[in-house]
């Protein structure tokens, strides 16, 4: 019984710190079948082999089981190389003129972000209204740009 119980700790321990991610290498499939061919009907057809033949499942459950693990304890999916953006995480970004932003993501789905450019500092927050991405500040709400999908 003893022996049995360090393998399941560790199989729990990395199991249910998968919750969370990206699930990159799944999308990354997905992405692919979706602009496999021109005509939509054999991507479809793509789709429904993959899920029989279980690619698709294969990579949910690769991402959920390492992928997403490793993303939740070093911050970064091996995949995509992207940081994980969970509420409450700050990234520093830069825009190679010398300007620089930390953006802080909320839980409701804002990004919160301070500009730094030389010595002034501007503070907005960025928010996503339907297809619309909006910037509130100091009351004013401001539509940037809308977002295909």
């Amino acid at each position: 019984m003893k022996k049995l119980m360090l393998p399941v700790l560790i199989s729990g321990s990395v199991m249910l710190s998968g919750c969370l991610g990206q699930n990159a290498l799944f999308n990354t499939v997905q992405d692919w079948n979706a602009t496999a061919t021109e005509e939509k009907f054999v991507n479809q057809g793509i789709s429904f082999a993959f899920w029989i033949l279980p690619v698709y499942g294969l990579t949910i459950l690769a991402d959920i089981v390492i992928l997403n693990s490793v993303e939740f304890w070093t911050g970064t999916n091996p995949v995509n190389n992207r940081r994980a953006k969970v509420t409450g995480t700050t990234e520093r970004v830069e825009d190679g003129l010398g300007n620089e932003a930390l953006l802080t993501y909320q839980a409701d789905g804002s990004v919160q972000v301070e500009v730094f450019r030389g010595t002034e500092t501007e503070r907005f927050v960025l928010v996503r209204e339907g297809s619309q991405v909006v910037r509130l500040q100091d009351g004013e709400r401001v539509a940037l740009g809308s977002l295909t999908l």
